[in-house]
């Protein structure tokens, strides 16, 4: 009885082993294991300026991405914009708070920079398509949904379930579609951009800091001192259902 009890404890012990997936030590297999069409993420963050002065939160954030085959196909974002004065906040004087939704290639906003959404209409089609609008320039900009990116992002300090080092907007560019989509015209700038990410018990993305010179967002030869924008998101519900797709044409307009 005793050698049946013990044959049937390691029956299950072996089965349990080989039901366990690879991403129970591999971050990139557990990402890959939540990808999917129908399959997303939500997000949380907010948006600092940090200088010799102080931290000033200016804009925060929340939002879902939607995931395909292929990686990232739409987001939906809702954004909270707090003006200042003064400095590099002056630069920003034509931001909003609104929700940015993006998918198809098309971006949707509520709050564009540019524009006023004509009366009658809650959207405007914009031009760029940019995943954020303008104001998702100044927000997060590192996507470790992106599995070339995580990829890039585990390659720095390893400190217990937190990655720290260094990447260029032009280096993020190259493996990033992301990026490339939210900020269209910083693929060849040399903007380096520190980042901090730490994985959660499941080894998949829970928090992500990431920071740069704030002065990569305003013409050359304008000065704004050294103060840099520091962006930090909190990631959860990985792999559960999304599903986002473009407002109503009735309430948009081009």
């Amino acid at each position: 009885m005793k050698r049946m009890i013990a044959g049937a404890v390691v029956a299950a012990m072996a089965v349990l082993m080989a039901a366990t997936p690879a991403e129970a030590s591999d971050p990139l297999a557990a990402l890959k294991s939540k990808l999917g069409a129908g399959k997303g993420v939500t997000f949380t963050e907010a948006t600092s300026h940090v200088d010799d002065t102080g931290t000033t939160t200016f804009l925060k954030r929340t939002g879902k991405m939607q995931f395909g085959k292929s990686g990232i196909v739409a987001s939906d974002i809702t954004a909270d914009f707090k003006r200042y004065q003064g400095g590099i906040f002056d630069y920003m004087y034509r931001l909003r708070s609104g929700r940015t939704i993006w998918v198809g290639g098309k971006t949707y906003s509520t709050a564009p920079m540019l524009y006023e959404v004509p009366e009658g209409k809650k959207w405007l089609k914009e031009p760029l398509g940019t995943t954020g609008g303008w104001l998702g320039t100044f927000a997060q900009l590192v996507n470790p949904a992106e599995p070339a990116t995580l990829k890039v992002l585990l390659k720095g300090k390893k400190q217990g379930r937190t990655y720290s080092g260094k990447i260029t907007y032009s280096a993020l560019a190259k493996v990033s579609p992301w990026f490339r989509v939210s900020s269209p015209f910083s693929e060849k700038e040399k903007t380096v951009i520190e980042y901090k990410l730490t994985l959660g018990s499941d080894n998949l993305p829970k928090k992500l800091v990431t920071s740069h010179l704030a002065s990569s967002h305003v013409a050359e030869g304008v000065e704004v001192g050294d103060g840099k924008f520091s962006t930090e998101t909190r990631y959860e519900r990985w792999g559960a259902r999304v599903s986002i797709s473009a407002p109503p044409k009735s309430q948009v307009a081009s």
